[in-house]
């Protein structure tokens, strides 16, 4: 599953919920609050495409009730066409997801 809800003009704020990507990613350096640029290795995707990975931090994103979270671990992958909230992650690290009535 993949969602994205309204249509966000700052495409470098916009999320992509997936539950399909082991990991949260992001290719806007300037969403960072701390980065670790030492880290490197490859992102392979379903198309048996990859790209590099160029750092690991952490990135503050706002919530829909105006508050702000810090998301851990997301990798910094400047090719990426899209930024990725993995759901699976979010769940190991104790976030609860609800989908009712065609919402998540």
């Amino acid at each position: 599953m993949l969602a994205l809800k309204g249509e966000d003009k700052d495409v470098n704020c916009s999320w992509y919920l997936d539950n399909g990507a082991s990991n949260h990613m992001c290719d806007y350096k300037e969403n960072f609050v701390e980065i670790n640029e030492n880290m490197s290795g490859n992102v392979s995707f379903g198309d048996s495409s990859k790209v590099r990975i160029e750092g690991k931090g952490t990135i503050l994103i706002s919530s829909k009730d105006g508050s702000h979270k810090m998301i851990n671990d997301v990798y910094y992958v400047p090719k990426l066409k899209s930024n990725i909230l993995s759901l699976g992650q979010l769940l190991e690290k104790g976030y609860e997801i609800l989908m009712k009535d065609k919402c998540l």
